[in-house]
């Protein structure tokens, strides 16, 4: 089975914090250690119990909260999420203090033995800060997360970048037919299936802005890297599958299946953090603005999907990817006409 990037991550990332509450179970089963207690006895026992919770609330975190729509079903409300993840992580808890302790010390399988208490409510309190951590990585993404912190972006910086305008189409009567609450869950649900494409193909979702999206990649500059920047002209066909795809759930929900323009472009960057008390890592520059461009471009060639030439070029385009031309077109706000190429997946008759 092929890991896609946005699985290695999250690969990545539960091994780091099941790493992490391991070393701090050895660490607090040290603190705890009795009279006639063996040190490595100790240190494996706490160790154990520590990798086992984080494993299961880090992985019920990364690979099923949130996912409710992938199988067909809504997310629940915040209160009854948070009543769920209660009820199932104090099991997990309770069930390694009880079983794991057996297990290295022979100890009773009770809920009653002596301090067990102070152990639950030491594990929901570290339970709770891989909750709240995980919590804070799906609110503002991971990498922003991980640059906030190392304070990367702190002086604006030059980034080569491939960037994605993604608009859907006819959002205005679709919100003026079923009003603008009912739109605004259409929004979140269409949302959460594109951004799934892209964090797949190795992107990271920019900013949400009204009815369109804006994602990015690293671009890289030499040969050997077009393989992954062509990730992106994949990705972007993904998104499309993944709408048709789950037309069955957004018509039984909504009514409706929202069809999407989008533009992408290639070239620097500028990103540096914006903002006083909620900060930010903006994105500026002429790549982010021709590349909107581009997107509004499919309003007048009727292409759906649009790249730049320059974006292409540094490409290794994949097989099942149709790239024709689709004119030499001056943009709006440019001076000089840019060479603009339609996307779209290679027909079946064409494979053979």
């Amino acid at each position: 089975m092929r890991l896609t990037p946005s699985t290695l991550q999250q690969l990545r990332l539960l091994g780091l914090l099941v790493a992490v509450s391991a070393a701090v179970g050895a660490a607090y089963s040290l603190a705890r250690l009795g009279p006639g207690d063996g040190v490595l006895l100790a240190v494996a026992s706490g160790a154990s119990i520590g990798a086992t919770i984080s494993a299961c609330v880090t992985g019920f975190e990364l690979f099923v909260a949130g996912r409710g729509f992938a199988q067909g079903g809504r997310r629940l409300p915040f209160a009854a999420a948070l009543l769920l993840r209660m009820a199932v992580y104090g099991a997990v808890i309770l069930a390694a203090l009880v079983v794991l302790p057996w297990v290295w010390y022979g100890r009773p399988l009770s809920l009653l033995r002596p301090g067990i208490a102070g152990d639950a409510a030491f594990s929901l309190a570290a339970s709770f800060v891989v909750v709240s951590l995980m919590s804070i990585v799906r609110l503002i993404g991971p990498g922003t997360l991980a640059s906030l912190l190392t304070g990367r972006y702190y002086r604006p910086r030059e980034e080569a970048r491939i960037v994605l305008f993604l608009d859907l189409v006819g959002s205005t009567g679709i919100a003026e037919r079923i009003g603008d609450v009912a739109f605004h869950a259409l929004l979140s649900d269409t949302f959460t299936i594109l951004s799934r494409a892209v964090t797949d193909a190795g992107g990271q979702v920019y900013r949400y802005v009204g009815d369109a999206m804006i994602a990015t990649w690293p671009l890289g500059p030499t040969p050997e890297k077009a393989a992954e920047n062509a990730r992106a002209l994949a990705c972007i066909l993904a998104c499309r599958a993944a709408l048709d795809a789950a037309a069955p759930i957004l018509l039984r929900r909504h009514g409706h299946v929202p069809a999407f323009r989008a533009g992408l472009h290639a070239g620097p960057v500028v990103a540096g953090e914006v903002g006083g008390f909620k900060r930010e890592i903006a994105l500026l520059g002429d790549t982010m603005n021709t590349a909107a461009r581009i997107e509004s471009a499919c309003r007048d060639t009727g292409r759906p999907i649009l790249a730049s030439r320059t974006l292409i070029d540094a490409c290794a385009l994949p097989p099942d990817i149709a790239v024709t031309d689709a004119g030499t077109h001056l943009l709006r706000g440019k001076r000089e006409a840019m060479e603009l190429m339609a996307l779209d997946r290679v027909a079946a008759s064409d494979k053979r």
